[in-house]
Parts: C-alpha cells; sequence; structure tokens
C-alpha cells in the first residue's frame, strides 16, 4: 500500500520530534554531570585518548541536530546528521561489545540504565527511524515545483538529485571508519602515548580479606609459599606470618651470630629457603635460612661500603645502591656473597637530573620467574628495566608528564651534607613486580579523575614490564586516613598495609592483560 504524502509528513515530523527528544535530553544530562561524563569518556576503549575534545563535540552535535531536525528547511540536513551520529553510536556498541575485554559506559541519563544488547536495538531502532524519515522527506519534497530557498539550497538541490540510497550508504560508511580509526589510534595513544587518563576495569582487584596487625610500623619481607612474611621496623628481628586469607599464624624471631653492631636501618628480605638481613648503615649483610632463622655474616666492614638498598637475585648475588665515592652520586651494582667487596657497578643507570642523589632516589624490585631488575624513580615518570646482572634492557615511562624532578636541595657547607630544601614532589611512591607486570602506586591525580575517589583510595597503575606500555589502574582503599604503605604480590592475590591494618586483593590477570571481556557496563 503506497502512502501519501500527507502521511509520510505526519511520519516525518512524529520521528523528527523523537530524534529531538533524543538529542536534547542526551545533551543535556551530559550537560548537568559533566564531569562524571568525562570520566566515563576517558574509561573508554574507544575515545579514551580523545576525551576532551570528544566531550564537547558529541553535545554541540546532539544540539545542532537537534535544532537542523526543528527547522524545515534545515530538516533533511538534520535527518543525515541524526542518520551518522546513530550509525556511530551503534558502531561503537559494536565494537566494544565484541573486540574490547570491558566496556564502560559514557551515556546520559536513564539511557546507561540499559544493558548493552537493549542499547544495541535502542540504537538500531532510531537508526531505522532516521533511514525511513529521509526517504519520506525526499519523497514529500519531490512533489513540490518550487525548491525552498536558503542558505543550504545548493546542498539540498545536490541530495535531491542523489539516490538516497548512495547518500546513505556513504555517510553509514564513513561512520564506521571514524569509529574504527578513533578505536585503533586511541588503544595505541593509551598505552604508548598516554595523555594521564587512567583505565580503570571491574573486577581487576577485589578486595576479599582485612585483618588488624596491630602495628603501623610493619613492612612485608618476603613470603613462603602461600604464606606472607612481615618485618618489623620498631623490633628489626622479628617475622610475622600470616597465612593466605590473613591470619596469623607464627611468630619468628632471628638469631644472629654477632648482634653488636651500631644498627640504624636494619631490613629484612625473604626468597626461599634463605632469608637476608642487612644495614647499610653499618654496613653488614647477614644470611640464614628460614628453616632455624639463624643467620651469619656473610660481608661486613671494612670490606664493603655503606649501601642504602639491598634487593636479593638468588641464593648468592645482590642488587646495590649505594653512592659514588667520586662525586657521591647514587649507583647501582651487583654483589656475589662470596666476594669481600662491592663489585660489577653499573654507574650509567641512573641517569642524574639535579644532584645525583636525591633525584635519582626511588624503589628496586627482581622478579625471579622472569629475571627482570625494575627501578623506579620517586620524583620523575620514569623506571628502568634490566636483566639480572644490570644489563639495561630499556627506560620505561609512567603515564603522568612529570619527566624531571620537581625538588630543591641545599648543601650544608658545615657538614658537608645535602638535604631537601622542601617537600618533594612525589610521582611513584611504591612499587612491585609480579612476572611481567609493575605495580606502581602513583600519587599524581589523572585527567578526568574524581576528586572524592583521591580521598578514599590510593591508586596503583599496572604496565607490562615486556614492552613498559600501560594496562590499567586499580584502587586500593584507605582505612579511614591512612593510605597505602607498602605492597606485595604473591600469585594471583596482592597484600597491602594500611595503617595498622593488612588487606588481601584478588587479582585477575587476564582482565589486567586484556584477555577477557566483561559485557557488562561498569558502575
Amino acid at each position: 500500500m503506497r502512502l501519501s504524502i500527507s502521511l509520510k509528513k505526519i511520519i516525518v515530523e512524529i520521528i523528527c520530534f523523537l530524534l529531538i527528544a533524543l538529542f536534547i535530553y542526551a545533551a543535556v544530562s551530559k550537560l548537568l554531570d559533566f564531569k562524571n561524563f568525562q570520566a566515563q569518556l576517558g574509561q573508554s576503549p574507544l575515545l579514551s585518548a580523545y576525551t576532551g575534545f570528544i566531550s564537547f563535540a558529541v553535545i554541540i552535535l546532539e544540539i545542532i541536530i537537534a535544532l537542523l531536525l526543528s527547522i524545515p528547511k534545515t530538516r533533511l540536513i538534520g535527518l543525515f546528521g541524526a542518520f551518522s551520529l546513530m550509525v556511530m553510536f551503534t558502531a561503537y556498541i559494536l565494537i566494544i561489545t565484541n573486540y574490547s575485554y570491558y566496556v564502560p559506559c559514557s551515556c546520559g541519563g536513564i539511557l546507561q540504565n540499559m544493558e548493552w544488547k537493549g542499547h544495541l536495538v535502542f540504537n538500531i531502532c532510531f537508526t531505522i527511524f532516521s533511514i525511513i524519515a529521509v526517504f519520506f522527506q525526499i519523497d514529500s519534497q519531490r512533489t513540490h515545483t518550487e525548491f525552498p530557498q536558503y542558505s543550504f539550497n545548493k546542498m539540498r538541490g545536490y541530495l535531491r538529485l542523489q539516490s538516497p540510497v548512495f547518500i546513505l550508504g556513504l555517510i553509514a560508511l564513513i561512520s564506521v571508519a571514524t569509529i574504527c580509526v578513533l578505536y585503533i589510534y586511541s588503544e595505541h595513544a593509551m598505552h604508548n602515548e598516554n595523555p594521564f587518563i587512567r583505565r580503570y576495569v571491574q573486577g581487576t582487584a577485589i578486595k576479599e580479606e582485612e585483618q588488624d596487625i596491630k602495628s603501623n610500623h610493619l613492612y612485608f619481607a618476603g613470603y613462603s609459599g602461600s604464606d606472607i612474611l612481615l618485618g618489623d621496623n620498631k623490633a628489626p628481628l622479628h617475622i610475622l606470618a600470616y597465612d593466605s586469607v590473613l591470619k596469623p599464624i607464627n611468630h619468628f624471631k632471628i638469631k644472629l651470630s654477632r648482634d653488636d653492631f651500631p644498627f640504624r636501618s636494619v631490613q629484612v628480605r625473604i626468597m626461599e629457603p634463605n632469608f637476608y638481613l642487612t644495614d647499610g648503615t653499618v654496613p653488614v649483610i647477614y644470611k640464614g635460612n628460614i628453616s632455624d632463622w639463624k643467620a651469619s655474616i656473610v660481608s661486613n666492614t671494612p670490606q664493603i661500603p655503606y649501601f642504602s638498598k639491598i634487593e636479593i637475585i638468588d641464593s648468592l648475588s645482590l642488587v646495590y645502591r649505594k653512592r659514588n665515592p667520586t662525586d657521591l652520586d647514587n649507583i647501582l651494582g651487583t654483589f656475589h656473597i662470596n666476594s669481600d667487596r662491592f663489585d660489577n657497578p653499573a654507574p650509567n643507570l641512573l641517569q642524574k637530573q639535579i644532584d645525583g642523589f636525591f633525584d635519582t632516589d626511588g624503589t628496586m624490585h627482581y622478579d625471579n620467574e622472569t629475571k627482570k631488575f625494575v627501578y623506579t624513580y620517586f620524583y620523575r615518570n620514569q623506571f628502568i628495566v634490566t636483566d639480572q646482572y644490570l644489563n639495561l634492557l630499556y627506560r620505561g615511562k609512567t603515564i603522568d608528564t612529570t619527566s624531571h624532578a620537581n625538588i630543591k636541595v641545599a648543601f650544608i657547607k658545615e657538614t658537608g651534607e645535602r638535604k631537601l630544601a622542601s617537600t618533594p614532589n612525589i610521582v611513584n611512591n611504591l612499587s612491585a613486580i609480579s612476572g611481567n607486570l609493575l605495580f606502581v602506586n602513583s600519587r599524581l591525580m589523572g585527567r578526568y579523575e574524581a576528586v572524592d575517589m583521591w580521598e578514599t583510595a590510593s591508586i596503583v597503575d599496572i604496565y607490562d614490564l615486556n614492552n613498559g606500555k600501560y594496562l590499567s589502574s586499580i584502587y586500593l582503599y584507605n582505612v579511614e586516613k591512612s593510605k597505602v604503605n607498602d605492597i606485595i604480590i604473591v600469585g594471583s592475590n596482592l597484600y597491602t598495609i594500611v595503617g595498622h591494618y593488612m588487606h588481601r586483593y584478588k587479582l585477575n590477570k587476564q582482565l589486567i592483560n586484556g584477555e577477557k571481556k566483561n559485557k557488562y557496563k561498569q558502575e
């Protein structure tokens, strides 16, 4: 049955009214909660890198198209614009539900409460409505002998002469191609040239256990099997053991073969079956076995110099950090247990920016599985990855933009000491590694992040040590006003110490590596 022109006009009016209502409602919803809209766009696997531009462009386009649809002389152009936008929205959903491992929502108002399948059907329906309206609008215009004169008449005349099927097909092709290009380039930018936009994937880290450890001066010394071993800064010879569900199971006391040193900075590091007790201010290094917790000196002054950090490589070798005697800058090197001195220095690994001491301060870790050593700077967005012999593999960057240490150093002539002249701006606070994953507790807020989350949680960014790429970020929640002060990863569990509490988070490493899709919208 052939529809009359008047009926077609009525259908066009109804469809235009629905499209106008949709676009105005969506635009106003986004404007009323603009910060949240930007934050959600920042989580999008297609649009993250272009959040700033797209957050404004989408709202402006929705309003412009709604205005074009409301004016009879510009309605056809508005319908083509509406069709293009709905095709883009539909392609967006199809790509993230089929090719992305998580699918956050950046919709407005009640639309964000839809499941993705329902949202896809909704978009397809409005895409079909816009197609119908285009055909009916063109048919109704072709019946008029006089063509309305207005600023778009040349474009309107061109559109009238072309097949609407061809025009709609071309618009659809361009729209889908635009979304595909955004997806490819946004993912590349997020992982390789991140503009300081964090990505939070629901289910990456789930808090499962909490335990009051009755002390706020404990730290992670290591682990044995699935048991977590804690050292005590106030009682350095005591080791506390907790099982994987954070129940206390044992208390050990280290027995030293000699204990008459002026200890000031004792640290215990455990790599089963061995443990090391070190104090670089003596300096002295002990080694023992966790079966009896007895430790003997493997090297002591005057054979070795003062050192500031030690990291275990294996039962016979360590990585040290000490001050270079020629210029007093920090340097890294390896130390063999059977040697009577520090050897194999790697003076070019740590790169001086200001003073060579404070500006090269940081954390260091070694992963026995991958045989990689990682040094992460405190005051700049850089980390170093080497093999177990400190041969440089590459220099990586964290996602923030602080490439130069923002610190002020004062030199005290009377004592020859260097001191920080002001409170330093810490970039990377804590770190840990597990296999090919680097976890970095950042102190800097990224773009489009909620301030209230920074007041309730600490942020940990995750990187792929194979190539230095940023993967995603997780929240580690505070206890009252206490933030995370130590982290360790054992298997698929991430443990934190927050004040006098210990927490266990279950990690989903498939989600971290982007190997698994979550086809539900994130809240």
